[in-house]
């Protein structure tokens, strides 16, 4: 049942992304927004986009959850295995942010740039063949919690 719900969020999420994404990354169910044509992360005419109580919520969880991983994780150290635990849990509080968040159309759009760079980590911890892999995967989510805290007012954010 698990593996059923986990599949189904991912298909939601993926149907939300590609109905704001352009036709080429529709196309392409493995593209992460990452290519040359791939939109950009920006601020809403210069101010942080708005937030809600639920993506509060959600983002501070992911923020705890990366930064209180075990050290091993953190240096590269673990086992490959120790990673998927904390992408499970990452993608537990991306499923609640595409369920609950409800922004205004623009900062969804940009809130999605920010949602793919989590999934994507969490999908490569959770696949990690080696520490290395599961490493990066952890450093992808905190790369994109910098980004959510540099485009997304989120007032206490530290």
């Amino acid at each position: 049942m698990k593996f059923l719900a986990s599949h189904a969020l991912a298909a939601a999420f993926s149907l939300s992304l590609a109905a704001l994404a352009p036709a080429a990354l529709a196309a392409d169910p493995h593209h992460h927004g990452h290519g040359a044509d791939a939109p950009k992360l920006q601020l809403n005419q210069g101010k942080k986009w708005v937030t809600d109580a639920p993506l509060r919520q959600s983002m501070v969880a992911i923020r705890e959850i990366v930064h209180g991983a075990p050290a091993p994780l953190h240096k590269g150290t673990a086992k490959a295995a120790d990673y998927a635990p904390v992408g499970n849990r990452v993608e537990a509080e991306v499923g609640r942010i595409v369920k609950e968040c409800k922004l205004p159309p623009d900062a969804d759009a940009q809130l999605h740039i920010v949602v793919a760079d989590l999934v994507a980590g969490a999908d490569a911890m959770k696949a990690a063949k080696d520490a290395k892999a599961g490493r990066a995967g952890l450093i992808q989510v905190d790369r994109a919690l910098t980004a959510y805290a540099k485009h997304f007012d989120h007032p206490g954010w530290k």
